[in-house]
C-alpha cells in the first residue's frame, strides 16, 4: 500500500513562540524563521497531508482545566496569542485541528460552560474535529473519521507522520504517543521543536519509549530530512 505522508504542525502560535506571548517558551522564538524556511522548502512536494494544531482556549472554562493548574491562560481563540506564527499557505491539503487539553488525542470534554459568541461557540463545538478554517469552520470531520479516509486502504501503518513545533514535552510529546499507538511512523524535526522543561533526547530516553525501535520514532535536523526527501 501507498505511504502517505503527512506534516503535524504543532502549536507553532504566538502564545507559545512570541518573545512577548503569554506562555513564552524560552528559545522558540528562534525556530520561527527556519520553521517558515522548512515549509516554504516542503511546498506541496513532501507531503500528502498538512495538519495544523492550534491550542485553543476560551476564558469562559480554562479555570476548571487541567492546564490551568500549571499555566496561565494562553491561546485563547481569537485573540493573537493564538494565531499562528508561521504560514502554512501552499502546503498540500490543510486541515486544522483546534483542541482545548494537552494532547490531541483527547476526547471533548462536558462542560456547562458554552460561549455565547456565534464564532467563538462554533470554534468551541468543533474541538477536536478537523476544519477547514478555524475562523470560521465551514467543514468539519471527525479526527479518527478523517485520518482513516486518507490512510491507504483504512490501515494507519502506512501513515508516515513529520512533526514539528511545541512543546516537546507536552503537547508534541502527546501527539507523537498518539500517532505510534495507531501504527505510524514517526520523524521529529529536532531543530524545529522546543519543551518546556525537556528537550526531545530527554523526552525519548524515558521508560516508555524504548519499546519504540528506530524504525517507527527518529529525531533528525530539517536539513537531514530535507536532504533525504530532495536529493535523488
Amino acid at each position: 500500500m501507498r505511504t502517505i505522508r503527512i506534516l503535524d504542525i504543532g502549536d507553532m502560535q504566538n502564545g507559545f513562540l512570541q518573545k512577548d506571548g503569554s506562555l513564552s517558551i524560552s528559545g522558540a522564538h528562534a525556530i520561527i524563521a527556519p520553521a517558515q524556511a522548512f515549509l516554504q522548502a516542503a511546498g506541496n512536494a513532501l507531503f500528502d497531508h498538512t495538519f495544523v494544531v492550534m491550542d485553543t482556549h476560551f476564558a469562559e472554562e480554562y479555570a476548571g482545566s487541567e492546564e490551568s493548574r500549571q499555566f496561565p491562560i494562553h491561546c485563547e481563540y481569537g485573540t493573537g496569542d493564538w494565531e499562528l506564527a508561521v504560514r502554512v499557505t501552499g502546503l498540500p491539503n490543510v486541515r486544522y485541528f483546534m483542541k482545548n487539553r494537552f494532547g490531541m488525542w483527547a476526547e471533548p470534554e462536558e462542560s456547562r460552560v458554552r460561549p455565547s459568541d456565534p464564532r467563538r461557540r462554533a470554534a468551541y463545538e468543533n474541538l477536536f474535529r478537523f476544519v477547514d478554517d478555524p475562523h470560521l469552520p465551514r467543514e468539519s470531520s471527525g479526527r479518527d473519521e478523517y485520518i482513516r479516509a486518507i490512510s491507504s486502504g483504512g490501515d494507519l501503518s502506512t501513515l508516515d507522520v513529520t512533526l514539528l513545533g511545541v512543546a516537546a514535552d507536552y503537547c508534541n510529546r502527546y501527539a507523537m504517543e498518539g500517532w505510534l499507538a495507531r501504527g505510524a511512523r514517526v520523524t521529529i524535526l529536532g531543530d524545529l521543536t522546543r519543551g518546556i522543561h525537556k528537550e526531545w533526547p530527554e523526552v525519548l530516553s524515558e521508560e516508555q519509549y524504548r519499546s519504540y525501535g528506530r524504525g517507527r520514532v527518529r529525531v533528525i535536523s530539517s536539513a537531514e530530512f530535507l536532504d533525504e526527501r530532495l536529493i535523488p
